[in-house]
């Protein structure tokens, strides 16, 4: 046969085998972070029934409830994927090389602004879609698949304030801006961010964050990407959860919470009015930056269109990539999982079998 009539088109691309494993990879740490989650669950619930039966003072148990999380949705998912990704054990992987401190740090962890922004944009979207949503479904139960999001006395708000500016930004970002990232990066940079982003709003178990999260490690992502490091994207990631934590200390002084509950400010001492005025103060300064915010992420998007994501393999395109990515087995056990949490059946089911039935 004449060579030029050789059909190359049937080639496997060199680099083709090597994603395949990686995929797998990333399906199986995915399975492994939601079947944590599944252990989460069992063991709030007993822990919940146990200190229930035994009269234990509520904040108590929520700031168990919230430790367990941690430790099964944050903690041993990262110190397992280290595992995993053989960065540790291995001499060839460091971990330290994920936290170098670029010398753009100082201009990375200034988009700060147009991350938030960019980021409620996407919380807005959710909120209008939600409202007309809530009048047919209940989505209740899907605020929170791991533990009730209350906090119980200041107690618990610092507990939860430390869990979000200081535990989430750090395991976070290791697990989605470090170790997926940076293993599917050599694939392309434009599918190791979003597929990484993607992961990382689908990991929150709830539909009213799954798209603001999304949006939000997206853009870490391209941060994470263009920097080389999670080392900014791990600063921005403690500043806005930064926010959220004041927010919750604010609500959990008694001036405060009577002001929102009844609106009355005769029943607030005048010496208490000053954490009601601070509130008022740092709400409208949220306000002010998530407009900021909006304007300053268009700007950034506009500039970003000179981003090209490079072709690092073949002609493979990324749907196939993603394809490839799916149809793993750990992938599809993943997406039944996802699917499961989202719907809240097997937390309902594992509430039931725990209380006896008796579970409100």
């Amino acid at each position: 046969m004449p060579e030029e009539t050789i059909n190359t088109g049937m080639r496997e691309d060199p680099i083709l085998p090597a994603y395949k494993k990686t995929a797998l990879l990333i399906g199986s740490y995915v399975m492994l972070i939601f079947l944590l989650r599944y252990a989460a669950v069992i063991v709030i619930t007993l822990v919940d029934k146990a200190m229930d039966s035994a009269r234990a003072d509520a904040t108590v148990n929520y700031i168990t409830q919230l430790s367990m999380s941690a430790l099964f949705l944050q903690i041993l998912p990262s110190v397992i994927g280290a595992f995993m990704f053989r960065y540790i054990g291995n001499e060839g992987r460091s971990i330290k090389s994920f936290y170098t401190i670029p010398k753009s740090n100082t201009r990375a962890i200034g988009n700060f602004t147009a991350v938030y922004g960019f980021a409620h944009i996407f919380n807005l979207i959710t909120i209008v879609v939600t409202y007309f949503l809530t009048s047919i479904f209940d989505f209740s139960k899907q605020l929170n698949t791991v533990a009730d999001e209350t906090s119980y006395g200041m107690g618990g708000a610092l507990m939860t304030a430390f869990l979000l500016v200081v535990i989430a930004p750090i395991f976070e970002e290791f697990m989605f801006r470090g170790l997926i990232l940076n293993e599917l990066k050599p694939y392309g940079n434009g599918l190791s961010i979003f597929v990484s982003g993607i992961l990382f709003g689908i990991f929150h178990g709830n539909f009213q964050q799954c798209f603001y999260t999304t949006a939000f490690g997206i853009a870490l992502g391209y941060i994470a990407n263009v920097t080389n490091s999670i080392f900014p994207t791990t600063i921005i990631h403690m500043i806005t959860n930064g926010i959220a934590a004041v927010t919750v200390l604010l609500m959990n002084t008694d001036s405060v919470q009577r002001f929102i509950l009844h609106g009355d400010q005769a029943e607030i001492p005048d010496s208490d009015m000053i954490w009601v005025a601070f509130y008022g103060i740092f709400m409208v300064s949220v306000l002010i930056l998530i407009f900021v915010g909006f304007i300053t992420a268009i700007m950034k998007i506009r500039q970003i269109k000179r981003y090209r994501t490079p072709k690092v393999w073949g002609e493979v395109k990324n749907g196939r990539k993603v394809g490839i990515l799916l149809c793993t087995v750990p992938a599809i056990i993943s997406m039944l999982m996802i699917i499961d949490t989202y719907g809240g059946f097997s937390r309902s089911l594992i509430t039931s079998i725990i209380y006896g039935g008796d579970a409100g």
